[in-house]
């Protein structure tokens, strides 16, 4: 692991021992990423699958139950440890997102939630996840949408430190674009974001993150949703 690499694995470790004592185990929507696995429906029984930036390995969970061969990759050391404690016979690595230390097309997907907009070296790691991938594989993932997720950010934090943290937002047609270079073929899918994680969210924006709240999120055009919930499929070597 290089300098850069392991200078992000003790901030995330820094960031995970906090949450985790103050009894946070998610950082992400969880409820809305398993709701877009179960309607998308493509992960079969038999698939070998890898989440990377699996933090503490909830998915990983709830998908081996489920009787599929998941591998669940973190940067953060304190995240797998904490949830090899917690969940116990699962397989989970302490791994950075941008060099996978496994075979050519050696699982059918790839998971990610959270995890894009946070990597610098985004290209990299989009193809090292085309290489692990067989063919006709699928990448599914989750980041924020930078047309929205810019203005959220800015509001909150009342400055533009969003771009220290989240290097590799992008929007709908940027992530197009950037995936079909990889010889990826990308759809959307719409998610309703609003529950009770993003809810505690909204409550900083006030009078606006009400009326956010009413807001159902499928009926509005790409470019406004929250987030991008993403089927990438492996359509070249």
């Amino acid at each position: 692991m290089d300098e850069n690499l392991k200078k992000q694995q003790e901030l995330y470790d820094r960031g995970w021992r906090k949450e985790l004592q103050a009894g946070k185990e998610e950082r992400g929507n969880l409820l809305t990423n398993l709701e877009f696995l179960a309607q998308i429906d493509l992960l079969k029984p038999q698939d070998r699958i890898l989440e990377i930036g699996c933090g503490i390995g909830t998915i990983v969970n709830e998908l081996s139950s489920k009787g599929h061969d998941i591998i669940g990759i973190d940067i953060s050391g304190e995240a797998i440890e904490y949830g090899g404690k917690k969940y116990g016979d699962i397989r989970l690595e302490v791994q950075a997102a941008e060099t996978l230390p496994y075979e050519d097309e050696s699982f059918e997907a790839v998971l990610s939630f959270d995890l894009f907009e946070h990597i610098a070296a985004i290209d990299k790691h989009i193809s090292e996840v085309k290489r692990v991938l067989g063919p006709g594989g699928y990448y599914l993932f989750q980041t924020p949408n930078k047309c929205s997720n810019i203005i959220y950010e800015t509001l909150w934090t009342k400055s533009l430190q969003w771009r220290r943290y989240h290097p590799s937002l992008h929007s709908p047609g940027q992530l197009r674009r950037r995936m079909a270079r990889h010889g990826f073929e990308t759809r959307f899918v719409k998610m309703n974001p609003i529950n009770e994680f993003t809810e505690k969210k909204l409550q900083k924006l006030g009078p606006l993150g009400k009326i956010l709240r009413r807001l159902d999120f499928r009926r509005m055009p790409l470019v406004l949703q929250t987030n991008l919930y993403v089927i990438a499929n492996k359509i070249s070597k």
